[in-house]
């Protein structure tokens, strides 16, 4: 289709003033604003976003109880790739609109040009942008009102997302500009997902953060942020100067393809600017890194005590990095839980327990790595110079229950059964490998562990669908840990399943053979007066026991 001659020679003879030109473009960003919002591409895109939030709050959220506020700081960025998706080939198709209804020439009549129009498309992003924000942001501040929410907001990763979501709007526009296949659009969004992908996968990798969102080590507990060195200012700027040059280039584009093709000189400047914006923080992204924190992460993993507050409640001395005291009231509630059924003697008792952090375990491929034993020296040395002996450790992770993923629910199980340990057999485990726990020790510490709380249970339900053979509780992800004899944890499963009315006064009635090292689960089992149960699997030959 062609304009009329008439049309375009009255064009040529009244070519509209650059002031005309310019009051124009807004009015037809807001237009197109209001288009791309209401585009079906977005209007999905926003919908797949906010459904596992609402599926969340409709079932009370269980899940997000416990948010570690810097770690959802950068994980908020995922999600947003949704919506940045929906702007693209929003943005894209809307661009294109008059080259798919043959319109293209007629527009040369109109006040904005090939360049003008292109700028709108560019505006139009606005919106969508502070949208993305403002979803951000509010899911933040819903994760920050939790009660058991610990750490810090980290805004520059927050921002992180828009920022995607706006480099995504450009790059929808600049295609566009290039060529008029509607394939175009589709295609950069496969792309664009593969290079996410592969930088999830290489999740140690130092060019990761060449992509939209570097992934972290899904494995990994979270860290105190003194430990935090994610490089979230340089990644923000490297977004946006992306972004900048994406939308630098889809004016230039549509200037070469304009009657006048010469381009401003300012939009080269900032397109050089951009440029070298994009090689600098590429490079400083990828050589972050530095020997001063991997000297703090040493110190924060072998003494912790210096870098922690302590808070003692009753007999109980809890000590925890700044950013998770709110989760002291969540671990008394497991150590009372512990204690209830214990002789006064044990419940009354002096104990303490201290928060760790072991960044290596996040990485253990083979209890053989060296790297997978933990301090356990260093960590004894240092209880005892902050008369804290025999302290219990407790992760940095932490759920409601099984709610919150099984790296959580994990967490609580272990602390839960290493606080049970304690009070059975008077110390903490002090092998640089699992410790095997035999016998009536076994029975005891499982149930023990299990019956603190609904959480607990919940806890020990969730492992035992997930495991076969002896119960292992590896200590913050390591090669230590506690390991249980399979007829004494099946013991414990049985009074978990089915517990006798009067279990708890048995147990404490017996407390002194049931907790003594040589008490067989046979010799358990009498005692309590129940049948041990019969195990379907030969496990006559348990190392250490």
């Amino acid at each position: 289709m062609s304009a009329p001659s008439s049309l375009v020679e009255a064009h040529s003879e009244h070519t509209p003033s650059p002031r005309r030109r310019q009051s124009a473009v807004p009015a037809l960003a807001r237009v197109e604003a209001v288009r791309l919002l209401r585009h079906p591409a977005f209007l999905v895109a926003i919908a797949l976003y906010l459904a596992p939030w609402l599926y969340d709050l409709a079932i009370g959220d269980p899940a997000h109880r416990f948010p570690v506020l810097h770690d959802a700081s950068w994980s908020s960025q995922f999600l947003l790739l949704l919506p940045a998706a929906g702007v693209l080939l929003a943005a894209n198709q809307a661009a294109l609109r008059s080259q798919r209804h043959g319109a293209e020439e007629a527009y040369q009549v109109l006040v904005v040009d090939r360049v003008a129009r292109a700028g709108a498309h560019l505006l139009s992003l606005v919106p969508a942008v502070l949208g993305a924000l403002v979803l951000s942001a509010l899911r933040i501040a819903y994760l920050a009102a939790q009660p058991g929410a610990a750490g810090e907001v980290r805004p520059l990763e927050v921002l992180a997302g828009p920022a995607c979501v706006l480099l995504a709007g450009c790059a929808g526009v600049l295609a566009s500009t290039i060529t008029r296949s509607a394939a175009a659009a589709p295609l950069l969004i496969v792309g664009l997902a593969a290079v996410t992908v592969t930088a999830a996968v290489n999740d140690t990798a130092a060019w990761r953060w060449l992509s939209l969102i570097a992934n972290q080590n899904e494995n990994a507990s979270p860290l105190p942020t003194p430990l935090i060195e994610r490089p979230a200012g340089t990644h923000l700027l490297w977004l946006t100067c992306w972004a900048a040059l994406l939308a630098v280039a889809a004016l230039l584009v549509s200037r070469l393809r304009s009657p006048s093709p010469r381009g401003p000189v300012a939009s080269r400047a900032v397109a050089v600017v951009a440029l070298v914006g994009i090689l600098v923080t590429g490079i400083l992204q990828i050589s972050a890194g530095s020997a001063t924190m991997k000297d703090r992460e040493a110190a924060y993993t072998r003494h912790p005590a210096a870098y922690q507050t302590c808070d003692t409640r009753a007999h109980i001395t809890y000590c925890a990095f700044p950013d998770f005291t709110s989760r002291v009231g969540e671990w008394a509630q497991v150590t009372a839980g512990v204690l209830r059924n214990t002789p006064p003697t044990i419940a009354t008792d002096s104990y303490a327990v201290r928060q760790r952090v072991f960044p290596s375990g996040a990485v253990v491929t083979s209890s053989e790595d060296p790297s997978a034993l933990p301090p356990l020296a260093d960590w004894a040395a240092d209880d005892l110079a902050a008369g804290t002996p025999n302290a219990v450790t407790v992760d940095t992770d932490w759920s409601e229950g099984a709610a919150g993923g099984d790296r959580g629910s994990d967490a609580v199980l272990a602390f839960a059964a290493s606080f049970a340990y304690r009070a059975v057999v008077g110390t903490v485990p002090d092998q640089p490998r699992l410790t095997m726990v035999c016998g009536a020790r076994a029975m005891l510490v499982v149930w023990l562990a299990a019956q603190a709380t609904p959480g607990t249970a919940d806890a020990l339900a969730s492992l035992r669908r997930r495991s076969f053979g002896p119960l292992t509780l590896p200590l913050l992800g390591s090669a230590a840990g506690l390991a249980f004899e399979p007829q004494g944890q099946d013991l414990a499963f049985a009074l978990v399943d089915h517990p006798p009315a009067d279990l708890a006064e048995r147990i404490i009635a017996g407390w002194d053979q049931l907790s003594a090292a040589d008490t067989s689960a046979e010799q358990a089992a009498d005692l309590l007066g129940i049948h041990l149960p019969t195990s379907p699997d030969d496990y006559s030959e348990i190392a250490g026991c």
